[in-house]
């Protein structure tokens, strides 16, 4: 436990350091709730007094968007939509810090002879990855807040709202970041490139995903007559429909997708709610949490024993 407690140590100093941590920072707890502030003050300076607010739309609007709930559940919800998504953005530049700084300078043989367990090595990296990461959604959970607190004084918006749920959905995103973690590490340990790591732990699970879809649709696909082609269609269909239930990207987002499911309900797309709409995989709504969880677990435990059987038994050069 000491060795390992000392890595964690090591390698929390060295993350403390770098600039990446606070560049993501500054992006993700600044950047993002002043803008959504500034937006929101323009919508209710052109609109709140328009016929648009029949009923008070924009105000609901406002509320759900600009309020201290509002900005909080945007920040765990809003980086699961980019592409590629801001979590495993910073998944990656701390992977290539935490694992690939050591094979461009050359220096696994030091670190392994200051510290020859090398269980606690990687654990401590894992245990130092997850908590800069924890440390990222924390501070824009409470960044989030606090601009929206702000918000409160020029703005028709509250601090109501579903606090545990959303600090629920916040803890199990962050439980299933264990996974592509893993992965990075894998990724950036088993190439020689540390720039090829980088781009497979970004680009990788997509492409196969894709590359699975195509083949298994071009698989379902039967010679075409007038006879069979609306069973084709609907087969195809299901099998789109079938596939992302188990995909690495549509589980790992699920919970920060989640949290836009009342902002779905507000704007019509039941659909996409209930998992039937033509983007209930891209939400990741067609899923339920515990599927999701479990799912990434599954992947988690995939990835953590190569990882360690691969990091424990090669010998470094």
């Amino acid at each position: 436990m000491s060795a390992l407690l000392d890595v964690i140590k090591a390698e929390t100093f060295k993350v403390l350091r770098k600039r990446r941590l606070y560049l993501l920072a500054a992006l993700y707890w600044l950047l993002l709730p002043a803008l959504v502030l500034i937006v929101a003050r323009v919508v209710h300076v052109n609109l709140a007094g328009s016929f648009a607010n029949d009923g008070g739309t924009v105000d609901q609007g406002l509320q759900f968007f600009a309020s201290p709930m509002g900005i909080a559940r945007l920040a765990l919800s809003a980086p699961a939509f980019t592409s590629p998504t801001l979590y495993i953005v910073a998944v990656t530049l701390l992977a290539a810090l935490l694992i690939g700084d050591e094979r461009s300078q050359n220096m696994w043989k030091t670190v392994l002879v200051v510290q020859p367990k090398r269980w606690a090595v990687l654990a401590g990296k894992i245990v130092v990855m997850m908590g800069a990461l924890a440390a990222l959604m924390l501070g824009a959970a409470v960044f989030g807040f606090l601009f929206g607190a702000v918000g409160t004084t020029f703005l028709p918006t509250d601090f109501s709202g579903a606090w545990p749920p959303l600090v629920g959905l916040y803890l199990l995103q962050l439980a299933q970041l264990l996974a592509p973690v893993l992965l990075a590490f894998l990724l950036i340990t088993l190439v020689r490139s540390g720039v090829l790591g980088v781009v497979m732990v970004l680009f990788l699970p997509s492409l196969i995903e894709t590359l699975y879809t195509v083949l298994n649709t071009i698989a379902q696909l039967q010679p075409l007559n007038r006879i069979n082609a609306i069973f084709q269609a609907l087969r195809i269909q299901n099998t789109w429909q079938a596939l992302p239930k188990y995909f690495f990207t549509s589980n790992l987002y699920n919970p920060g997708r989640q949290a836009s499911g009342e902002l779905l309900g507000q704007i019509g797309v039941s659909g996409e709610l209930s998992g039937s709409g033509p983007f209930a995989a891209l939400l990741g709504t067609g899923m339920t949490l515990g599927h999701s969880a479990l799912v990434m677990a599954g992947y988690a435990v995939l990835f953590g024993v190569i990882l360690f059987w691969w990091f424990l038994s090669r010998d470094f050069d």
